[in-house]
C-alpha cells in the first residue's frame, strides 16, 4: 500500500512540474506614453515627484511609476513606447504592475519661454527645502529665485517657472 501512496505522490509531483514548465509568463502589453517636461509633487508614500504623462492622446495625468530602463531629463518632452507588465507577487502597498521602456520616439527640448506652474505645498508641507543657501525643489531641483529668498517662495502656495537654459534648473517666473 505504501509503495502505491509514493507512486501516486511521484506521479503528482511529476504533474505540478509539467504544469509549471508549460505556464506561459504573465502577457505583457505596450504602451505609448507622451511625457511632459517636468514633474510635479504627489504623494504616495510621503510626497515624491511625478511624471506628468498623456496616454492614448489624452489629458496629462499623474504617473507615480518608475520605467525601468528610461533616463529622464527636467526640460524635455518625451514619446515613448513602454512594455507594461503585471507583477504576480508585489510587495505590500506596491504596484502590481511594472514598466519597462522599449523605445524612445522622440526627445524635444521644451522651448527656452514656456512657464508651467507647480504647487509649492502639498499636503500642508512645503516642498522648498534650502541646501547651502541654495533653494531647491524638494531637495532636488536648483531654483534661481532672483530677488527673492527661500522664505518668500515656501510661504506661497504655487508659482510659476520656466527652466534654466542650459542646465538642471528652474527659473522663478512670478508667485501666485
Amino acid at each position: 500500500m505504501s509503495s502505491f501512496i509514493n507512486y501516486i505522490f511521484a506521479a503528482l509531483v511529476l504533474l505540478s512540474f509539467a504544469a509549471c514548465a508549460g505556464a506561459s509568463p504573465q502577457p505583457s502589453k505596450d504602451m505609448k506614453l507622451k511625457i511632459l517636461h517636468y514633474k510635479v509633487p504627489c504623494s504616495g508614500e510621503g510626497i515624491q515627484l511625478c511624471y506628468l504623462v498623456s496616454k492614448n492622446g489624452g489629458e496629462p495625468e499623474y504617473f507615480y511609476d518608475e520605467i525601468a530602463g528610461f533616463d529622464y531629463q527636467w526640460g524635455y518632452n518625451y514619446e515613448i513606447t513602454v512594455e507594461q507588465v503585471e507583477v504576480k507577487q508585489p510587495m505590500a502597498d506596491a504596484s502590481s504592475v511594472s514598466y519597462r521602456l522599449k523605445k524612445q520616439l522622440s526627445k524635444e527640448k521644451a522651448p527656452s519661454d514656456e512657464t508651467f506652474q507647480l504647487p509649492l505645498t502639498v499636503d500642508d508641507q512645503s516642498v522648498i527645502e534650502t541646501d547651502n543657501g541654495i533653494c531647491t525643489y524638494l531637495g532636488g531641483i536648483p531654483i534661481n529665485t532672483g530677488d527673492l529668498s527661500c522664505s518668500d517662495l515656501a510661504g506661497a502656495r504655487s508659482a510659476v517657472f520656466r527652466h534654466q537654459a542650459d542646465e538642471l534648473g528652474l527659473v522663478l517666473v512670478e508667485l501666485k
